[in-house]
């Protein structure tokens, strides 16, 4: 290994990836083109979430070495992340024909394989990994992800069990991997059970955690723990350690993001658009049953509910709108699109809403009427919907607001998605704009948003529903209410309440903690205004 491999070798494994970066982009402007320098440069673009840039590395890294295995691997893994499925699936082939028996070459077989939902298959790879090295942490982990996935799409329980004695091996065998302690925490009731919690206390005593996320891990899950016992102080004091290692590692204050946002949508709608000079026939025509709010406000729920009707294919917490605007509203060539009265190029509008529905296309399992796309921050871009979708339907979910902080507060979520949840003051902030938002948008469009209190449904489930499908032009039956008897999935937070009836017990649950989390009387203040 020569000198400057053996330094950048020496950053990447202080997980210093900026440095790593910035050497060896330098090595390679040298024309020093070494297939180790992409292989390192790709691995630390991927760590700071340039996937797209560090896929391009890992294709120059085989193109220099077409022989070298690792880079397979490393390709198909950032494919992986990508959605890219397909490809994944073409270089594991290719890499497969150089070395057919490569472990790690078998261990993204087995994550392709749980992408696409096959995930008894997917064992299969992970096991045949764990049998060949068993110091492949990741794999009993994977092994109970998929039997847990196995009983949410079957209604098994049996795969439960299967589950839970993966992930306790997991968790014994490999203690610093807490992902799996966090998995059960959320499986167990620790009123009953306090095992597990011995297990994870006797952890944070004797381990030393590499880094923060691995910190925040398992006080979220002794937290939980904590609150099942109904030991509310404790509970609340690892939530403040778990919320603080991962708010250290965030370095933008996410606050003037959304300010921004909000100030510039709030400017298109009062200067540049227009709603009245498009025609509904030039738009994409499916409809779309848009649930927003808060996170944690019953979005969950509501979908669960609308997903049961038959025309109804229910998408989860869809990215398109997100993805697309989020690029477009900051983009200055969005600004140049306005014709000589001062407002939005008409055919430019006709072709986001048909390009925006392309995308939905595609999301679909189903060619079903209707979708439902719960992604709850998409109240941002309610009048986007209005204007872009003429036969959408808008769902404003609600909740008390205390509820809402502390449930986002005590759950762990994708730092890049909501790198707010994890500071009580941005929380209260996050809030703040959400509500600001939604003001604005229900004084331009009111009639048309449909107000659910997520504490009205779990009261006057009959009533709400029925009122909620009429508005929604769907038909009711009794048996919406067995959703969580059927194998639909989705992808979020709520997962474990997927597969439950409706239930009160999270209703007014903030009232605990009012004495310990001081953010919470400062949203019951809002509340009350």
């Amino acid at each position: 290994m020569n000198k400057d491999l053996i330094e950048i070798d020496k950053l990447y494994r202080s997980n210093k990836f900026d440095e790593v970066i910035n050497k060896t982009k330098s090595l390679i402007k040298k024309g020093k083109t070494l297939s180790p320098y992409y292989n390192l440069l790709g691995i630390s673009l991927d760590n700071i979430g340039q996937t797209e840039e560090s896929e391009n590395n890992f294709k120059e890294a085989i193109k220099i070495n077409s022989r070298e295995i690792s880079h397979y691997s490393n390709l198909a893994m950032i494919l992986m992340k990508q959605s890219k499925l397909n490809e994944a699936e073409e270089i594991l082939q290719k890499g497969s024909e150089i070395k057919k028996d490569d472990i790690h070459l078998i261990y993204e077989y087995g994550k392709l394989k749980r992408h696409r939902k096959e995930f008894l298959l997917s064992n299969r790879y992970f096991e045949k990994v764990y049998n060949i090295n068993q110091n492949f942490s990741d794999t009993l982990l994977f092994i109970g992800k998929n039997y847990i996935d196995l009983a949410l799409e079957t209604g098994d329980k049996n795969y439960y069990n299967l589950a839970e004695k993966k992930l306790l091996e997991s968790s014994k065998k490999f203690p610093d991997n807490v992902d799996a302690d966090y998995i059960l925490s959320e499986r167990y009731n620790y009123a009953k059970d306090n095992k597990h919690q011995k297990i994870m206390l006797s952890k944070i005593e004797n381990i030393k955690f590499n880094n923060s996320k691995q910190k925040s891990v398992i006080y979220f899950a002794l937290a939980k723990s904590f609150e099942d016992q109904k030991k509310y102080s404790q509970c609340a004091e690892f939530l403040k350690i778990a919320n603080n290692e991962i708010n250290s590692t965030i370095d933008k204050d996410p606050i003037l993001n959304f300010n921004r946002k909000f100030n510039n949508l709030k400017y298109m709608f009062e200067n540049l658009i227009n709603v009245k000079y498009l025609n509904d026939n030039d738009l994409y025509q499916r409809k779309i049953i848009f649930i927003v709010g808060m996170p944690r406000s019953g979005t969950t729920l509501v979908h669960q509910l609308l997903a049961s009707a038959k025309e109804v294919d229910g998408i989860g917490e869809s990215t398109v709108m997100p993805v697309f605007f989020d690029s477009v509203i900051f983009n200055k060539d969005f600004f140049s699109k306005v014709n000589l009265n001062n407002k939005l190029n008409k055919k430019y509008l006709i072709d986001i809403s048909n390009t925006l529905g392309k995308n939905f296309d595609i999301v679909a399992k189903t060619k079903k009427t209707t979708l439902v796309d719960k992604n709850p921050s998409n109240f941002f871009w309610i009048g986007f919907i209005k204007l872009l979708f003429p036969h959408s339907k808008i769902i404003h979910t609600t909740r008390n607001l205390s509820d809402i902080g502390f449930s986002v507060y005590k759950n762990l979520f994708g730092v890049t998605e909501m790198d707010w949840s994890y500071s009580q003051k941005n929380i209260v902030e996050y809030i703040n704009i959400y509500l600001k938002t939604i003001e604005f948008w229900k004084n331009n469009y009111g009639n048309s948003i449909y107000n659910l209190s997520y504490e009205s449904l779990i009261q006057n489930k009959t009533e709400e529903t029925k009122k909620l499908f009429s508005f929604c032009d769907l038909e009711w039956t009794e048996e919406i209410f067995d959703f969580y008897k059927t194998g639909k999935t989705i992808r979020t937070a709520s997962v474990n309440q997927v597969k439950k009836p409706i239930y009160s017990s999270a209703v007014k649950s903030s009232n605990n903690f009012l004495n310990s989390l001081d953010f919470l009387k400062e949203l019951d203040k809002i509340s009350l205004k």
